[in-house]
């Protein structure tokens, strides 16, 4: 039953891979030709800006509150039953209604070996806005080993879950709160952690707030409000910087946009932009939580994570690293939350379990780990256990796999590209507008058509 609606714009799901040298990035980021960025602009007139904003603040409304769909199927999130660290591990798939009862479609992954009515502890992972259920799979192996279970689901407006709307943490902070009580009354789950990404750190700082049995937050590249994102992504950073292809309006111009889009996004979504401020709720969040930030994020720019961070009360670090806001998290990144988790959900060593790891001896990525099984050649990652493989067999095997991941990876991510910049394109000025700015501009051909929705699941 968790389609997306027709009519929506759709994106392949893939994972994030590691940084690369490129033009184009998968989320928020936009890019022109070569020549277009070689021509000689002309500076907008107030006629030009007052078109700009009445054209294309309708387009910007729809970036906001209707991101792609993340598509995908359950087959992308690995087998229902599988083997990890010698131990049994099943994922139950679950359809659960939230308080405006829409279906949230979610997924538990837990040892199969639990016995009815224990309780065991679980980290909840919570995507960003234009993702899904499946991003948690990149960070499975981390809390797997820890000897916790993984939960994560797609929020409303997103997946395969219902809700034709995203609202960037204001209504997603209650999805959080149904499916934490989900957990809690049929599921078994004991004590709860979050782990959150852009908007979904967003709802976790949220919904933490009126949350306090919830153990500890991590919480990477929160925005502290949606109005200061907005302004910053038109009008420049604290630096003074743009993502490449956005507009410099004037900054009363931008207010006054702003307005627009707010006054539609509440007719149409049903809430209220200006009060979308998760440094409001920090003040009364007591929890520990552990912060996180890109250096060169300029869609949720760093000082976002500092002024929650600063506003934050209970204990706490913030972590900073090099990349931008969509790039894969560095390896002392991922050491430091499962350190993190292991103490806020008091995990014992012993439940930690024996898994392949990498030259670092961090766990692998569970999906690669799992790709390895279907091949036959997990087995010998584990050592002597898994027979006499030499150390430089293991290694052409890790390779072998890791490529043919990759493989993958790179095959969709030029669909995901596309239906990004598409979501975007209402970042540039409109085609009447972009003619009016520069005699010299070719007419612009029309948009290409979005993608035709399809059902997934």
């Amino acid at each position: 039953p968790c389609r997306p609606r027709q009519g929506t714009i759709v994106r392949r799901f893939t994972p994030r891979m590691p940084r690369r040298q490129s033009s184009q990035s998968s989320e928020g980021s936009m890019t022109r030709s070569e020549g277009e960025q070689s021509r000689p602009s002309r500076r907008l007139g107030i006629t030009g800006y007052v078109g700009l904003v009445r054209e294309g603040y309708d387009e910007l409304v729809k970036a906001i509150i209707r991101p792609p769909r993340a598509e995908y199927s359950l087959n992308d999130l690995g087998p229902s039953e599988f083997r990890y660290g010698g131990v049994d591990f099943v994922r139950q798939d679950v359809s659960v209604p939230n308080r405006r009862g829409l279906a949230l479609c979610g997924s538990l992954w837990r040892r199969a070996d639990l016995e009815p009515g224990s309780s065991f502890p679980c980290v909840v992972y919570l995507h960003g806005n234009a993702s899904c259920r499946a991003e948690a799979t990149t960070i499975a192996s981390q809390v797997l080993a820890l000897g916790a279970a993984l939960f994560s689901f797609d929020f409303a407006g997103c997946g395969l879950s219902e809700g034709n709307y995203i609202s960037l943490g204001f209504f997603e902070r209650d999805d959080v709160e149904t499916m934490i009580g989900w957990l809690r009354e049929y599921a078994g789950v004991g004590a709860v952690a979050l782990w959150g990404r852009s908007m979904g750190a967003v709802s976790s700082v949220m919904q933490a707030a009126r949350d306090p049995s919830i153990a500890g937050l991590v919480l990477d590249s929160p925005f502290a409000s949606l109005e200061q994102v907005a302004l910053e992504l038109v009008s420049g950073g604290p630096d003074g910087d743009r993502p490449e292809g956005v507009p410099n309006v004037p900054g009363f111009l931008v207010k006054s946009a702003l307005r627009m889009v707010a006054s539609s996004v509440k007719s149409r979504a049903g809430f209220d932009l200006y009060k979308c401020r998760p440094v409001d709720a920090a003040p009364t969040c007591f929890m520990p939580a552990l912060f996180a930030t890109a250096h060169d994020d300029v869609l949720v720019r760093p000082h976002h994570s500092r002024l929650i961070f600063d506003a934050f009360a209970g204990d706490k670090n913030l972590v900073t690293f090099e990349g931008d806001h969509n790039e894969m998290r560095p390896g002392f990144f991922l050491d430091s939350a499962a350190i993190f988790f292991t103490n806020v959900l008091r995990i014992p060593d012993a439940a930690a379990l024996e898994v392949p790891t990498d030259h670092s001896g961090r766990p692998l990525p569970l999906m690669q780990v799992l790709l390895m099984q279907q091949r036959g050649a997990a087995a010998r990652l584990y050592g002597p256990r898994g027979g006499e493989a030499t150390q430089a067999e293991r290694a052409r095997l890790r390779a072998e796999a890791q490529q043919e991941l990759e493989r993958q990876q790179l095959e969709e991510e030029e669909m995901l590209n596309r239906a990004i910049l598409e979501s975007l394109s209402s970042s540039e000025p409109p085609a009447a507008c972009r003619q009016r700015a520069s005699d010299n501009h070719a007419p612009q051909p029309p948009p290409a058509a979005p993608p035709a929705p399809s059902g997934c699941g």
